[in-house]
């Protein structure tokens, strides 16, 4: 297994614990590394790319396979700092 390649099996989480362990996840990766997402709801599938508008990052590879998919995700930048605002 090469160093630069996380993985993260999501298949049976519900929604909001799987949007919680992917952004969790990709938060922990490098940028120029790669975390790759097995699912199996396709709901799930077409929300994560929502969940993840705040992070810089290029599709490296979508597989879709009979009983799950598969995303690889590489990480481009980190994610921005927000600033606070003043009152």
């Amino acid at each position: 297994m090469r160093k630069n390649i996380h993985r993260l099996d999501i298949r049976g989480a519900i929604a909001p614990i799987t949007f919680l362990k992917v952004t969790q996840a990709f938060r922990k990766i490098k940028p120029g590394e790669i975390l790759e997402i097995q699912g199996d709801d396709s709901d799930t599938r077409e929300e994560l790319f929502r969940v993840l508008n705040r992070f810089q990052y290029r599709i490296a590879e979508i597989e879709d396979q009979s009983a799950f998919y598969r995303i690889c995700l590489k990480k481009e930048a980190e994610e921005p700092v927000r600033k606070e605002r003043k009152k």
